[in-house]
């Protein structure tokens, strides 16, 4: 009875925003592809913003707490002149834009990118047909994701996507890639590679790659497929499947370099990457990218696909 005369008292804008929250939340739960999975994480990441929210409040506290710096003080005496009236208003406008952002991103972090679903419906068949055996079949797009550059840059789930340099070239959803030594003969070729040893990819070429987004969709799940195969000693999925995520980037040479660090490491397991194969890097440290080094882009390219973009693409290809 007083939860009724209690929400009766209420100011119409309370209800407005408890009520359309609410409503908001339950259709997110009925429409919910993944039985509420997806929703969970969307409602954690905006649980994680309201921390951030309270934090970011105790902390002004804290280092504000002498009485001139008091806000409602502060905006009162504002209040008495034009000018800082509306000084305290834009001072407002800026803390709400803020807030706003925090959960706005909080929200967009949990979203997968929209120029995926048009190929989602790929992702799945080539990920039923050439590697059924996947829990996970959403780590292609995920792993696509993060290949092609989302959220920021043009390229993001572009067919088109290209890096290019004087002695290197990346192309398509998955960057498959070719390179060349410094006298111009050519180094190494994953498109040719690939095609020799699949006969599903007989049709691919450099002539097509930018065309054939969905031999490019297949490239990506038969190299990682094979990553995934050649690791079968790895008994937990999951690890199994960061680590043939790491050798996606780095090569699976590289991969087992590190875990051969692993184990003669004491306490390193080198069946598990998390908090063990992880902190075993044995690439260059030295500055390849601005600041980074190829092992900071090989972790970081782990805990952002597995991480980061996984949870995204749960509900659209499943």
């Amino acid at each position: 009875m007083q939860i009724v005369e209690r929400w009766k008292a209420m100011r119409f804008r309370y209800k407005f925003m408890v009520g359309g929250s609410l409503a908001a939340i339950v259709g997110l739960l009925v429409t919910d592809p993944d039985k509420g999975t997806s929703t969970g994480l969307w409602l954690l990441g905006i649980g994680s913003g309201m921390v951030a929210l309270l934090l970011a409040h105790w902390g002004r506290k804290a280092t504000h707490d002498y009485k001139e710096a008091d806000a409602r003080r502060l905006f009162a005496k504002a209040g008495e002149h034009p000018i800082g009236a509306g000084l305290a208003l834009i001072a407002l406008s800026i803390v709400f834009n803020a807030v706003v952002g925090l959960f706005a991103g909080r929200a967009h972090a949990q979203t997968p990118d929209p120029r995926a679903a048009k190929f989602a419906p790929i992702i799945l068949a080539e990920s039923r047909q050439h590697w059924p055996e996947l829990q996970w079949p959403h780590y292609t797009a995920a792993l696509i994701a993060h290949e092609s550059g989302c959220p920021s840059l043009r390229s993001c789930w572009s067919p088109t996507a290209q890096l290019k340099t004087a002695r290197e070239e990346g192309a398509g959803l998955g960057q498959i890639t070719r390179a060349w030594r410094p006298d111009g003969s050519l180094r190494f070729d994953s498109l040719a590679d690939m095609r020799d040893r699949h006969p599903a990819l007989r049709e691919w070429s450099w002539a097509n790659v930018y065309q054939r987004p969905d031999l490019q969709i297949r490239a990506v799940v038969l190299m990682s497929r094979g990553n995934w195969q050649a690791l079968r000693a790895v008994s937990d999925p999951w690890e199994r499947l960061t680590m043939a995520n790491a050798a996606y980037n780095g090569g699976l040479g590289g991969v087992q370099s590190d875990r051969r660090a692993c184990q003669v490491k004491a306490g390193c397991d080198p069946q598990r990457w998390w908090g063990h194969v992880e902190h075993t890097c044995t690439k260059s440290r030295a500055a390849l990218y601005g600041k980074r080094s190829a092992c900071d882009i090989n972790r970081d390219h782990s805990r952002h696909v597995m991480l980061k973009e996984l949870p995204k693409y749960r509900a659209l290809v499943s």
